[in-house]
Parts: C-alpha cells; sequence; structure tokens
C-alpha cells in the first residue's frame, strides 16, 4: 500500500492509484507529461494529443511549449492511463489505449481522445477495470 494517501490502492504494477481526476487536475504538466512519457513513450503521448512532433513531449517534461488546447488532451490521456494503472501496468494501458474498443463504437481510445471524447475514454476505461 501506498502511504501517500489513506484512499490509494496499490495497481497490478505498483503504480499508486489516487483519484484520477483530482490527481489529472492538480498535477503539474512537467510531472504529467513525464510519466506518460515514461508509461507509454513519446510517440503514443504525441499522437493522442495531437501534436505532430515527439519532441514536444520532451519539452513538456522540462515545462516548455504546451498550448491549452494540447495540456486538455494530455491531461485527459493522464486521467485514462491513471485509472487503468490503478489495476493494471503500462504495457496493459498501451495496448487498452491502441485497440479497437467496443464501449467505444469500435474506435480506438487514442482516436476518441483526440475526437474530444474524454468522457466516454474515462467509462471505458472505469468499466475495463472493474
Amino acid at each position: 500500500m501506498s502511504a501517500t494517501a489513506p484512499h490509494a490502492k496499490e495497481g497490478a504494477q505498483g503504480y499508486a492509484a489516487t483519484d484520477p481526476f483530482k490527481e489529472s487536475m492538480t498535477a503539474e504538466t512537467k510531472k504529467i507529461a513525464t510519466d506518460l512519457q515514461q508509461w507509454l513513450g513519446q510517440r503514443v503521448v504525441a499522437y493522442s494529443t495531437g501534436v505532430r512532433s515527439p519532441k514536444a513531449v520532451a519539452r513538456w517534461t522540462k515545462g516548455e511549449g504546451l498550448h491549452p488546447g494540447t495540456e486538455r488532451r494530455l491531461r485527459a490521456l493522464y486521467r485514462a492511463a491513471l485509472i487503468l494503472n490503478g489495476a493494471y501496468g503500462p504495457e496493459t494501458v498501451r495496448a487498452w489505449l491502441a485497440g479497437a474498443n467496443p464501449d467505444l463504437g469500435d474506435t480506438t481510445p487514442i482516436e476518441a481522445l483526440r475526437e474530444g471524447r474524454d468522457v466516454d475514454v474515462f467509462h471505458a476505461a472505469e468499466r475495463f477495470t472493474k
């Protein structure tokens, strides 16, 4: 168990799962970008947020060059990843994000996030962890 929060639980790979909404809204964007880069890789993070260059993700880890619309998508991706990391490790999270999802009309969660269907993705992620 994590000592960081009384309501936290350890995910399958030891990631502390706090309230994904609260964490995704309060974490510094540098931390979000760093965590996502580590869990998913620069290409997945860049594509999921609608950015062409994976190198942009490295800049975000330093607190540079993040536009407001991109930040919203980054936080949405982080929330989805946190929901899943509460039960599964990064490999499963990557597979889930890239796989056709019946809860999303067989669209991948990455595409749904790019389309702005954040809430649908959050609900699908929560159903997957049940």
